[in-house]
């Protein structure tokens, strides 16, 4: 398939799989499609337990685990936790959309990830996702957790505070990172609740590559908690961004996003950096596409946005990898 670049300025049958190989046939190619209160909090677990009854799975899997949405009208969110959540590892949430017509994609986005506790100590990782395309349909919500490569203390932070860090020699070159946190300090009237904002990659002009983030405290108290650092090193599809002016954007599709089980967590390996300058890069928007083929085939694609965050036009390499 052709590789066209666009730069841009300034299941109604639920599954429960892990573990997959990523197809070779698959090439990235550009995409301009920009997808764009939520309801009340819904149970994962209990959604993914009914689900798996339903199948006959008398216990959940350790690893990936997934519940069908049911069906969101466009531009409509919804609003999952998932509960217990280990204290040791970071979640990634996936998406297959289902219900995609002849003329109208089925287009879905997580929109935002944060971590609660509890008082008592119980940890929750929420989500929320959205339909972002122009019908009703629904998606496959797909929840996987890795075990730490990394953890540190927060320190306090006070509500609306952000705090921002930076992991040195984030190798291998070939890795993609994600970030959890594993919140304290909850009271019996308040949650504690830590949010990253924001993950993004650089490299400095010496050629070291390094993870940076954000964590904000998005609740109604003063607390802490613990970096969940994860990285995973799957077998990746890459291509290059090709130069990026500051502040430039550009966007790609991944076609056959297959299997429909798999999680992806895309990363960067900045280039470029020269001088006192350092390269920046950051994936700005990533999200799940159901299209119907002229055969009449349902393809699940992943649009992603790669945007320039620096003062300096450079490049990189885009690494699609996914959970293990």
């Amino acid at each position: 398939m052709k590789i066209i670049n666009l730069v841009m300025p300034s299941v109604l049958v639920s599954t429960l799989f892990a573990g997959c190989v990523m197809p070779s046939e698959n090439d990235p190619v550009t995409d301009d499609n920009d997808p764009a209160s939520t309801d009340g909090v819904l149970d994962g677990r209990a959604a993914a337990e009914a689900e798996a009854q339903a199948l006959g799975i008398s216990d959940l899997p350790l690893n990936l685990t997934s519940w069908y949405s049911g069906s969101v009208a466009p531009g409509g969110t919804q609003h999952w936790y998932w509960n217990n959540s280990s204290l040791t590892a970071a979640y990634q949430v996936g998406l297959s959309p289902i219900g995609a017509s002849t003329s109208n994609a089925c287009n879905f986005e997580v929109t935002r990830t944060w971590d609660v506790q509890n008082y008592g100590g119980e940890r929750e990782f929420h989500f929320i996702i959205q339909n972002t395309g122009a019908i009703t349909c629904g998606a496959n919500i797909l929840l996987d957790s890795t075990q730490r490569l990394s953890t540190w203390a927060t320190g306090g932070l006070n509500p609306g505070a952000s705090k921002s860090w930076t992991w040195n020699n984030a190798n291998p070159l070939d890795a993609s990172y994600f970030v959890g946190v594993s919140p304290s300090g909850a009271t019996s009237s308040n949650p504690c609740e830590l949010e990253v904002t924001r993950t993004w990659y650089d490299q400095q002009p010496g050629g070291e590559r390094e993870l940076k983030f954000t964590v904000k405290n998005a609740g109604a108290i003063a607390c802490q908690g613990d970096i969940q650092l994860a990285r995973t090193s799957s077998v990746p599809a890459t291509w290059s961004t090709g130069t990026l002016a500051a502040g430039a954007s550009k966007s790609w599709t991944w076609n056959n996003a297959n299997p429909l089980d798999r999680i992806y967590v895309p990363g960067l390996s900045p280039d470029g950096a020269s001088g006192l300058t350092a390269c920046v890069l950051e994936v700005t928007q990533s999200y799940y596409r159901q299209v119907i083929n002229a055969d009449g085939s349902a393809e699940r694609e992943l649009h992603l946005t790669v945007s320039n965050v620096g003062s300096l036009a450079c490049f990189g390499t885009v690494l699609l990898n996914n959970v293990p």
